[in-house]
């Protein structure tokens, strides 16, 4: 197979063009003009090699995805988890979270999500961090990690979660998935930028109730 000299991308032959360094299936698939069905062949636009169609001119251009991540907090300052059953991370515990919609904003994304993975309703009360996932062996993200207040609901899994509880952030759950203890959970204690942020917030939140 022929090499780009991106060294994010490549393309060869009947294979169509491939994504040799990233781990999304999508981006290792992509093979055909989703417009025309002709083969995509690796041309360089706009500073890099993707994934070019020759009869129409459609471009593929590969994005990460937006997601929404939400830090739901109970009123006695427990955080939401909830454990998945399917992969990846099965049997894992994880902050609820998902993929944004195409007709919702990031606050409604994560709204759904909370209730769909562990049957809270929230409200969102902040942006604590937006964060690159460059790793999710499904594709790329950009993820809004949202401070959001329970407002109803009991703790309960949905159909791709086996459990769901509220946990106190010093007795959290040894097995966490997607890096959420070292990329988000562990922020949240002590004296951090990120453990202020969440403290503001916090008091906010109280002020309300």
């Amino acid at each position: 197979m022929r090499r780009s000299p991106d060294p994010l991308c490549g393309f060869g032959g009947a294979r169509g063009f491939v994504f040799p360094r990233c781990r999304s299936a999508l981006h290792q698939k992509a093979r055909y003009c989703p417009l025309c069905g002709s083969l995509l062949a690796g041309t360089r636009v706009s500073g890099r090699v993707r994934g070019r169609c020759g009869d129409c001119g459609f471009v593929a251009f590969m994005n990460p995805a937006s997601a929404s991540l939400g830090v739901v907090l109970n009123e006695a300052g427990e955080v939401l988890l909830i454990r998945r059953a399917i992969e990846p991370f099965l049997g894992a515990w994880s902050l609820p979270a998902g993929y944004q919609e195409i007709d919702e904003s990031p606050e409604e994304a994560v709204r759904r999500e909370v209730f769909e993975e562990g049957g809270v309703d929230c409200v969102v009360e902040g942006l604590l961090d937006l964060l690159f996932i460059p790793d999710d062996p499904r594709k790329p993200g950009n993820v809004a990690v949202f401070l959001c207040r329970a407002t109803g609901g009991e703790p309960r899994p949905g159909s791709e979660e086996s459990q769901a509880g509220f946990f106190p952030l010093s007795r959290l759950p040894d097995n966490i998935g997607f890096d959420n203890a070292e990329r988000i959970l562990n922020r949240l204690q002590g004296a951090t930028g990120f453990a202020q942020r969440l403290s503001q917030l916090s008091r906010t939140l109280d002020e309300r109730t």
